[in-house]
């Protein structure tokens, strides 16, 4: 029994192998493939870093920020650590 569920698994990691690579040609043609160009790793406005900020002095839980903007917890302690130019 356990010989064949180890078949069964060894066959679905083959087809998504090669669902993924069948699938990689299209975004490599389009020039999708990968982060994109200009604000690597940045997912929030000037906007919304003003506000996380205003709201980080007025001494507002990060988690009651996140959810006042509608970002992750994540996103918004990057947006604290971003150097003000």
């Amino acid at each position: 029994m356990a010989g064949v569920l180890s078949s069964v698994a060894a066959y679905e990691t083959e087809l998504g192998k090669e669902r993924q690579l069948a699938g990689l040609p299209k975004p490599k043609r389009m020039g999708t493939l990968g982060r994109p160009e200009g604000r690597p790793g940045i997912r929030f406005t000037e906007e919304e870093e003003k506000l996380i900020r205003h709201l980080h002095v007025q001494h507002k839980p990060v988690a009651a920020i996140a959810r006042l903007v509608g970002l992750t917890r994540k996103t918004v302690y990057a947006a604290l650590r971003r150097k003000v130019a």
